[in-house]
């Protein structure tokens, strides 16, 4: 006790720094709780199983550019979501545009289906078409794939 009486202010700063380090601790987790984490945490368990390969995709895409209607197309995977990007003729159907995204991903297995989100994008090169690009999306869990709204083919005012 008496050393605490005459060395007041070293304790004092001692304890004031382990409070702060105590501090800062809690702090760093509560900021940086995901450090050393992956990106995804633990959503992509199981992925092994049912991975889409390189060869897979390659495969996939020859499979699309099958189509006479097809100018050109690229996959990629990100997580758990699988992007398909399809350029179409400009003189193609939305209708028509559809029913080839529905086929695109015929390569894929049932597990790999129901393990992956789809997102398939459908898009022409003219600038004139503009009812395209359409998004159709499938959760894992759906049979089915949902589209955007149908838009309609709309001219530019000459007179704005």
């Amino acid at each position: 006790m008496e050393f605490i009486k005459k060395n007041k202010i070293t304790v004092f700063v001692i304890i004031l720094f382990i409070v702060i380090t105590i501090g800062l601790y809690f702090a760093y987790g509560l900021f940086f709780s995901n450090s050393g984490k992956p990106v995804y945490g633990d959503r992509l368990d199981g992925i092994e199983e049912v991975e889409i390969s390189s060869d897979l995709m390659s495969k996939m895409e020859t499979s699309i550019k099958e189509n006479k209607n097809v100018k050109e197309t690229s996959t990629n995977v990100s997580g758990r979501t699988l992007n398909i990007i399809i350029t179409v003729l400009d003189e193609l159907s939305i209708n028509e545009a559809k029913k080839i995204g529905e086929s695109s991903y015929k390569e894929l297995s049932e597990q790999q289906i129901k393990y992956y989100s789809i997102q398939i994008f459908i898009k022409k090169d003219s600038e004139e078409q503009n009812n395209f690009p359409i998004i159709g999306y499938k959760q894992k869990e759906s049979t089915s794939i949902s589209w955007t709204k149908d838009r309609k083919v709309e001219t530019k005012n000459e007179s704005e």
